[in-house]
C-alpha cells in the first residue's frame, strides 16, 4: 500500500471514530498523518486548527492552539488538504446539531519583520464581513488587547476584506465551498515574537507568557461568538480542557515522587532544641548553642536529577504547565537549600523560597510589639498545663471527626523527642513535642490550626486528581499560616500573646537577614522588646536554625494578605481546596470550571457554628490591628 493510501486509510478511520464518538460525547484523540493530530474533549462550539507552513520552519506557533479543548494541528502540505476539509465538515455538521452555531478559528503566524525591543505583541483578527458578527469580534478583539508580554500591552486590528487563510495555503472554506450555514471560520494571525528573526530561534519563556494569556483571550472570543452573552467572563473557562490527560497525570505523579522524598521543614530543625535551650540558659544566656541537625537520607544532586528529568514541556494545558514549573522551581531551591545547611549561603537560598520582610510588614510588626506585652493577660502563669498525652487524645478525637466525614481523612498523631518544643503537620502526620504544654483554653484554636487547616487542606489535596494540591502549590504557606492563624481569632484562641508572638518572629527574621548572629537577635527579643528569654529563645532558634531561616515571616505576612483578601469580598470556601498560594486562586477557579478538580471535601469543623460564620463575615474589612483591638 503507498504512503497516500496509508493517509487516506487513516483519515477515514479518524472520521468514523469522530461519527461514531461525538454524538455521544466521548473524547477523539488521535495522530494524523503530516505529522497531525486532532484532540476534541467533547462537544463543543468550535475548532481551533493550525497548519504548519511547508515552506518554513515555525517552532511555537502550534502550541497556541494545543492548549485548547478541541484542535486539529496538521502540515499544510496540499496533499493533506481535502481530508482536513473533509474532518472539519464532519466535526461542524455534527456539532451544529447541539449548539446551532459552529466556530472554525484558524491560527498562524505572520511572516517575520524586523521590530524594534520591547516586543509588542500583535494580532490581526480575519473574518468574512457579516452584520452579525461585528459585535462579537469586537469583544475578541478586546480579549486581545488584554494580553501584555513584559509589560508590553498588544495591538490588535480587525481585517474583514479577505479569505481566511495563511499565506500560501488555500482556505478551508472559499466561495465554491459547500460549508455548512452558521459554520463561521475566523483567522487569527500572531506575531510571531516568540521566535529570533534573524534564526527563528525559539524563545520559550515568551512563548510561554503568550500562550497562556492568548489561551483566554480565545475562550472569551468564543464564548462571546457563540452567543454567551452576559455571562461570557464568568463562564468563558468551561470552554478550556476538562480533563488530565496521560502526560499531566505522568508529570503530576513524578513532582509528587520527589515532593514527597524529603521533608524540608524536619530536615532543617533541630532536633535537640530543649537540651540547648539548657546550656544556653546555664551560660547565663551569652553563649550561642549548639544545633544538630537529622542526617540527610538522600544526595539532593540525585533528587535534582529526578527532577529536572520531568518533561513539563510536553504538557499542552497551559495553566497546569505554569503551576507544575514553579513547583519544580520550588523543589530545586529546597534542594538547594539542604546542601548548604549550617553554612552562610543557607540564608541565601531560604530568601529565595521566602522573602524579606517588607518595610509595612515590619512596621506593623513594631506596631503590635509596641501595643502588647510579653506577661500572661488575665491567665495564670502558674496553672495547669495539659499534657503532650491530653493534646494527643484530643487531636485523634477530632480527626475522628473527620475521617466520619470523609474516609479518605486518616492522619496520624506521634509524640516525638526530636522537635522543637510544639507542634507540626507533616503531610499525614501530627507531630507533638514530648515537651509541649498549653493552656487548656489553647487546645480547641490549636486543633483548628494544625487539624482544621494543615490537616483539613491536605487531604482535600489529596481527594484532588492533581496531586500538588496536597503537596503543595509553590508558595502555598503563607496562605497556610493565614488561615491557620484566622481560625485561632475565630475560634476565640488567638491571644495577644500569639499574635505578639508571630511580631516578634517577623522581626527575628529582619534581624538575620540584618546580618545578625544568635545572640544578637536573641537580645533583641529580650532585651529591646521584652520578651521572657524562653520566649526570645524560642523564636530565635526558629529563624538561625539551619543557617537563617526566613519562613517564620509568613505567619503574619498570610495574615493580612487574607484579611485583605476578604477585604475585597471574596469567598474563603475555594482557599481549602488544597495547599496553595492566594495567588492562585485564579488559576483554582478556573481548574475548577473546567471541571479539571472539585470542591473542598471537608471544611473546617467550626464552619459548622453559626456565630462563628458571623464572626467570619465580620472580619471582611478589618486589619491585623483591628483583630488585635478586640482581643481580650
Amino acid at each position: 500500500m503507498t504512503s497516500e493510501l496509508q493517509d487516506a486509510t487513516v483519515f477515514q478511520k479518524v472520521q468514523r471514530a469522530i461519527s461514531e464518538r461525538l454524538p455521544r460525547n466521548q473524547k477523539i484523540r488521535r495522530n494524523l498523518p503530516g505529522h497531525g493530530r486532532i484532540r476534541i474533549d467533547r462537544q463543543l462550539p468550535f475548532l481551533c486548527l493550525y497548519r504548519q507552513p511547508t515552506d518554513r520552519p515555525d517552532d511555537g506557533t502550534r502550541e497556541l492552539v494545543t492548549t485548547e479543548a478541541a484542535y486539529l494541528a496538521i502540515s499544510g502540505d496540499s496533499q493533506y488538504l481535502d481530508d482536513v476539509r473533509e474532518m472539519v465538515d464532519v466535526v461542524s455538521r455534527l456539532m451544529l446539531e447541539h449548539f446551532g452555531i459552529y466556530l472554525v478559528l484558524e491560527v498562524w503566524s505572520r511572516r517575520q519583520q524586523r521590530s524594534a525591543f520591547p516586543r509588542r505583541p500583535r494580532f490581526r483578527i480575519v473574518a468574512p464581513e457579516a452584520e452579525s458578527m461585528m459585535t462579537a469580534l469586537e469583544l475578541f478583539r478586546s480579549s486581545l488587547e488584554s494580553i501584555q508580554v513584559d509589560g508590553q500591552p498588544a495591538e490588535v486590528e480587525v481585517d474583514s476584506s479577505g479569505l481566511v487563510a495563511p499565506p500560501g495555503l488555500a482556505p478551508l472554506f472559499d466561495e465554491d465551498s459547500d460549508h455548512p450555514a452558521n459554520c463561521f471560520p475566523i483567522g487569527l494571525e500572531v506575531d510571531p515574537l516568540y521566535q529570533s528573526e534573524e534564526t527563528e530561534v525559539l524563545f520559550p519563556f515568551l512563548l510561554q507568557q503568550l500562550r497562556r494569556q492568548l489561551a483566554h483571550a480565545i475562550r472569551r472570543g468564543i464564548s462571546g461568538i457563540v452567543g454567551a452573552g452576559e455571562q461570557s467572563e464568568a463562564h468563558y473557562e468551561a470552554y478550556g480542557p476538562s480533563s488530565m490527560v496521560k502526560a499531566v497525570r505522568e508529570v503530576d505523579q513524578e513532582l509528587s515522587e520527589v515532593a514527597e522524598a524529603f521533608d524540608f521543614l524536619l530536615q532543617v530543625t533541630p532536633v535537640n532544641g530543649d537540651q540547648a535551650w539548657q546550656q544556653f540558659s546555664d551560660s547565663g544566656y551569652d553563649l550561642t548553642p549548639t544545633f544538630y541537625y537529622r542526617p540527610l537520607p538522600y544526595l539532593p544532586g540525585l533528587l535534582k536529577r529526578k527532577l529536572f528529568a520531568i518533561p513539563i514541556e510536553r504538557i499542552e494545558d497551559p495553566t497546569l504547565a505554569h503551576l507544575f514549573w514553579d513547583k519544580q522551581v520550588e523543589l530545586d531551591r529546597q534542594l538547594s537549600a539542604l546542601r548548604e545547611i549550617e553554612t552562610p549561603n543557607f540564608l541565601l537560598t531560604s530568601l529565595q523560597l521566602y522573602p524579606a520582610v517588607e518595610e509595612e510588614l515590619l512596621q506593623l510588626a513594631r506596631t503590635i510589639l509596641a501595643r502588647t506585652s510579653d506577661k500572661c493577660e488575665g491567665h495564670n502563669c502558674e496553672e495547669e498545663r495539659l499534657t503532650p498525652g491530653q493534646v494527643a487524645r484530643a487531636a485523634r478525637e477530632e480527626i475522628d471527626y473527620y475521617h466520619e466525614q470523609a474516609p479518605l481523612f486518616k492522619a496520624n498523631v506521634e509524640v516525638c523527642d526530636d522537635i522543637a518544643s510544639g507542634i507540626m503537620v507533616s503531610r499525614d502526620k501530627l507531630l507533638i513535642s514530648e515537651s509541649l504544654a498549653i493552656r487548656t483554653e489553647r487546645l480547641v484554636p490549636l486543633l483548628q490550626h494544625e487539624v482544621g487547616t494543615h490537616l483539613v487542606t491536605y487531604f482535600n489535596g489529596r481527594n484532588q486528581p492533581f496531586r500538588q494540591l496536597a503537596a503543595g502549590l509553590a508558595g502555598y504557606e503563607a496562605l497556610q499560616e493565614g488561615l491557620a492563624v484566622l481560625s485561632e481569632y475565630l475560634t476565640g484562641g488567638l491571644t495577644k500573646t500569639r499574635v505578639r508572638t508571630l511580631a516578634s518572629r517577623v522581626v527575628a527574621v529582619w534581624s538575620v537577614t540584618q546580618g545578625a548572629e544568635f545572640l544578637d537577635t536573641f537580645r533583641l527579643l529580650h532585651n529591646d522588646f521584652g520578651f521572657s528569654p524562653r520566649s526570645a529563645y524560642t523564636t530565635t532558634v526558629r529563624v538561625h536554625r539551619s543557617g537563617g531561616f526566613t519562613k517564620d515571616a509568613v505567619y503574619l505576612r498570610g495574615l493580612v494578605q487574607l484579611l485583605e483578601y476578604l477585604a475585597g469580598g471574596h469567598e474563603i470556601e475555594p482557599l481549602y481546596v488544597g495547599k496553595i498560594a492566594l495567588e492562585h486562586v485564579l488559576f483554582i477557579q478556573e481548574l475548577r470550571r473546567r471541571e479539571i478538580i472539585q470542591p473542598p471535601t471537608v471544611l473546617p469543623r467550626f464552619w459548622q457554628q453559626t456565630d462563628l460564620r458571623k464572626k467570619l463575615e465580620d472580619c471582611r474589612g478589618k486589619t491585623v490591628l483591628d483583630l488585635l483591638e478586640q482581643i481580650t
